[in-house]
């Protein structure tokens, strides 16, 4: 009797290499830290999509059709397992959540792309969201991540205040976007359950 071969793990791109594979695209597909707020967004949200709803906004067509071990399948399972660690953090460990931001070559923390994305994954639910949008409790930490975006228009909200003090404060509001992800979680969770019911 032949032993049966062991079948492989299946495998999976690390955020480098899905970065790269993501820039050598044509036309190039949105970034790792885009990519990493729209999922963080995914997670927080008052509603739950399922995956197979959002995953073709990163991939496209690609991930729909990619044969197994192809490396489209590999990267398709990096942005999941992505989503997975996300969940499992701010499920478990909240205070281990970390985003994943671009940074100059002098380490200044640029947030627009990561904001982008979160904005973007918004808008897949935005009526689920509109209560939490007017809630002050949640609107208010929600700015340190909005103020960013150029989802809603050509230039960030930040830029557009005319208030220096209030620009150099959204400047730094990176350092809280964990706090406020976590906030955004815990405060969705009732409404998140109740269109999700386990």
């Amino acid at each position: 009797m032949k032993r049966q071969k062991r079948s492989r793990a299946k495998a999976i791109l690390t955020l480098e290499q899905l970065e790269a594979w993501l820039e050598s695209l044509d036309p190039p597909a949105p970034g790792v830290s885009m990519i990493d707020g729209f999922l963080a967004a995914l997670v927080v949200s008052p509603r739950f999509i399922h995956p197979d709803e959002w995953i073709w906004h990163i991939v496209g067509d690609r991930g729909r059709w990619a044969s197994e071990g192809s490396t489209e399948a590999a990267a398709t399972q990096a942005i999941v397992a992505r989503y997975n660690e996300i969940s499992s953090a701010l499920a478990e460990r909240p205070e281990r959540y970390a985003p994943i931001f671009m940074r100059t070559d002098n380490g200044e923390v640029l947030i627009e792309d990561w904001a982008n994305g979160f904005f973007g994954a918004m808008r897949l639910a935005i009526e689920d969201w509109l209560p939490f949008i007017t809630d002050p409790e949640t609107a208010f930490p929600m700015a340190a991540i909005l103020a960013h975006s150029t989802g809603a228009g050509e230039t960030p909200l930040i830029s557009q205040l005319g208030d220096d003090n209030a620009t150099d404060a959204l400047a730094e509001s990176w350092r809280v976007v964990p706090e406020v992800v976590a906030l955004l979680y815990a405060k969705c969770a009732a409404a998140r359950i109740a269109a999700h019911p386990a």
